[in-house]
């Protein structure tokens, strides 16, 4: 028991002090430590626990043997549960799982394909942005970084990855008279 008030006093410790380099140092001690990860384990299986109970109280109550409860109708018939009663929760399941794909997944991998195809296809003399706000024209592309220019006579090695986007210079009837 000693030990954990330690623990706990190096912990709130931590919170009360507004020295974010000694914040950052005891908590580096506390995860090196072995009594300190010990306690960390013993922490996180407590939460899995509780969280476990709590959502085993989530579950439908089930009666003992031979006393079971049926619902029923002025004429004596059992009641039937509607169609939403039975698999309301699992079409609200579905509906979010569906919601997730469209609102986050798929929009996140169609991002990732049309920065994949604007990596892919990058030549020199390219303009690009960086996602730094860095604009400057391609001079030497490699196999994962690039080399711009920024300004007369200044080159810059860059990741590939920093790259934002592509300038693209559209000429129009308007521009050409």
């Amino acid at each position: 028991m000693l030990i954990i008030v330690i623990f706990a006093k190096q912990v709130f410790g931590i919170m009360s002090s507004r020295n974010i380099n000694k914040k950052v140092k005891i908590m580096k001690n506390i995860s090196k430590n072995k009594l300190g990860k010990l306690i960390t384990i013993t922490v996180t299986a407590v939460l899995i626990v509780f969280i476990g109970i709590i959502s085993f109280g989530c579950l439908p109550l089930t009666g003992t043997a031979g006393s079971t409860t049926v619902a029923t109708n002025a004429d004596g018939t059992p009641v039937q549960p509607s169609f939403l009663a039975k698999y309301g929760t699992w079409l609200w399941l579905i509906v979010l799982v569906v919601a997730f794909y469209f609102l986050l997944i798929r929009p996140q991998r169609m991002r990732s394909k049309t920065q994949q195809d604007l990596l892919g296809n990058l030549q020199r003399g390219d303009e690009i942005v960086t996602v730094g706000g860095m604009y400057g024209k391609i001079k030497d592309v490699g196999a994962d970084s690039i080399i711009i220019t920024i300004s007369s006579g200044v080159d810059v090695k860059i990741s590939k990855s920093a790259i934002a986007r592509k300038i693209s210079h559209d000429i129009t009837t308007s521009d050409r008279k």
